[in-house]
This record gives C-alpha cells, sequence and structure tokens, in this order.
C-alpha cells in the first residue's frame, strides 16, 4: 500500500492540463496518449481501446471525470459500438479513478487484489492522491466504482471477430498489476509495470524488486520481438526496451546489497547508492533515492532477519 512519504515533492503532471489524443496501431487498435508523449520522459496516464465487431474494450479510465470523459470522446470518434468492458491495471487512481463515468452497462475488469484494495481503501487513496496530484484536479468529485468481473490470472474476451487477453504475469508495481495483449495486433498494454521508456525508472512503491524483475523478465519472453508496449506514462517502446527497467533494477539490487553487506543505515545507503549513470530521468532524484533505494533496502534487510 502507498504511503505519504512516498508522494513526489510536486505533482508529476498536472491533470487540468492534459490533452489525450489518440493512435491507430492497427485497424481498430488505438493507444491513447497525451499530446506531450513524445515531448517529455514521463507524461500523465496513457490509455487505449480496442474495436471489434460488437464491441469496444477499453484499458484504464484516466485519474477523474474529465479525463474519462475525454477518453470516451475518442472512442466515440472511431466508433458508435457500445462500451463492453474497461480494464484497469492496477489500483492506482490515474488509472482507475474514472470508472464511475463509464455506461452502467460497461463491464470493469480488474485483479482480485484491486478489486479488493478499492473496496476497502478507496477513501485512503483519495487522500494519497490529492496530497500527490494537488485539490482542484477533479479528484474530489470521483465515486468510487470497482471491478464487476475479477481475473486471477487469465480471461480471453470475444469483441466480435477479434479477441483480447487480459493476464496478470506477476507483481511489478502493485500485487494486482493487469496487462492486456491484443494479439493480432500485436500490441501489450501494462499500465505502471513500466513507467516509460528509457530514462524512464520503475517506481517501486510497493517494494518487491526481485518480483519486479521476474515479472518483467516475463513480460518480454512472453512478447514477440516486433510487438509494441503502452506502458503506464510514457510513449510507445518495444520488447527490447524492457531491458532499461532490468538492468537498473539489478544494479540496484547489487547496489544496496553492497550498502547492506558494508553496515550502512537505510539513510546512508540513499547517498551511497547513487547510480547517477540513471540521472538523465527528470524524476529520477525522487524515484531513485526517496522511493527506490529505501524500497530495496527494506526488502533485502528482510531476507537476512
Amino acid at each position: 500500500m502507498k504511503n505519504e512519504t512516498d508522494q513526489a515533492a510536486a505533482p508529476p503532471w498536472d491533470a487540468s492540463l492534459v490533452n489525450l489524443t489518440s493512435k491507430e496501431l492497427a485497424s481498430g487498435v488505438f493507444a491513447v496518449l497525451p499530446d506531450d508523449v513524445f515531448d517529455k520522459d514521463h507524461v500523465a496516464t496513457t490509455a487505449g481501446f480496442v474495436i471489434g465487431e460488437r464491441a469496444v474494450l477499453v484499458i484504464e479510465s484516466m485519474l477523474n471525470g474529465d479525463l474519462a470523459s475525454q477518453l470516451i470522446g475518442l472512442v466515440r470518434k472511431e466508433t458508435s459500438k457500445p462500451i463492453r468492458f474497461l480494464v484497469n491495471t492496477s489500483y492506482h487512481g490515474d488509472h482507475a479513478y474514472g470508472n464511475y463515468v463509464f455506461p452502467e452497462s460497461t463491464v470493469i475488469v480488474q485483479h482480485p487484489a484491486t478489486k479488493r484494495y478499492m473496496d476497502e481503501h478507496f477513501e485512503d487513496d483519495r487522500n494519497f492522491m490529492l496530497g500527490l496530484m494537488g485539490r482542484g484536479k477533479g479528484i474530489e468529485r470521483v465515486q468510487s466504482r470497482s471491478a464487476d468481473i475479477v481475473v486471477p490470472e487469465m480471461i480471453t474476451v470475444d469483441l466480435g471477430g477479434r479477441t483480447v487477453e487480459i493476464r496478470h504475469l506477476g507483481f511489478a508495481q502493485t500485487p494486482g498489476d493487469l496487462v492486456v495483449w491484443a494479439p493480432d495486433a500485436k500490441v501489450l498494454w501494462v499500465g505502471n509495470m513500466i513507467q516509460a521508456p528509457s530514462p524512464a525508472l520503475p517506481w517501486l512503491l510497493e517494494g518487491r524488486h526481485h518480483d519486479a524483475i521476474e515479472t518483467l523478465s516475463r513480460v518480454k519472453q512472453f512478447l514477440p520481438a516486433d510487438a509494441t508496449i503502452i506502458p503506464g506514462h510514457g510513449k510507445p517502446m518495444r520488447p527490447s526496451d524492457i531491458d532499461f527497467p532490468l538492468n537498473y533494477l539489478r544494479e540496484l539490487d547489487g547496489s544496496v546489497r553492497k550498502a547492506l553487506d558494508e553496515g550502512r543505515s537505510a539513510e546512508e545507503a540513499q547517498d551511497a547508492v547513487a547510480m547517477a549513470h540513471y540521472g538523465d530521468y527528470s524524476l529520477f532524484e525522487w524515484a531513485h533515492k526517496t522511493v527506490n533505494v529505501p524500497a530495496a533496502y527494506r526488502h533485502l534487510q528482510s531476507k537476512t532477519v
């Protein structure tokens, strides 16, 4: 579970300034991207939708009702077919808070851990997101709406002439991480399992970097080399781009392990594990020093007790 100490000093992006655009990756398969996605290394939440002969499946619902409405508007520019399914890749508010804007007939799909968290901790999470993203960004108006269908491992959804797979490949950032795979288009949405391509780094908000390494390795092995990945907050990428966060996590593991072996405290480890060669990321100081090093330290320390 996230906590207040994990919040960045300033919002990573301004929800009131986000303009969403759609990019057709294959016939009827669209990535939804903030319009500054090719200019910055970390942007607002990405999303997507897949159109079948009978229905539409949407991935993510964004941070608030206004952004969810933008997303629905992009779908409606392409088709009048019903939005039958909406998948949240995690419980994070910027991926799931807009659920309440979608039609009542839309079936919400989440991992069981995501549904449980949203049902039990919605107000706590809203307070976290208000602290992270700021007030007056539409978060105050959000209404909780969690899953109608839960996916512990995998389901295949038939949209009519096209199937979409919803899979749980393991923990990368939350216990309920889901990916959405459009096999005929070779497009995979991964949510916050991968923030963005290089130089963006993983955010270990819930620790468990060993699990994250295993899961990202599994994602790469699952994909054909020419697949397109839509990360949670960045431009489309290829499976080979997963090497960057994997290399970072493996180096983080070794460097924090060395700090522990040297008897350094958690505070000392934050300075000792500098890894400045990853410093091109705009959120490096916060993500690496404030979140990831302490998370890896706690994880490795727990393994030695």
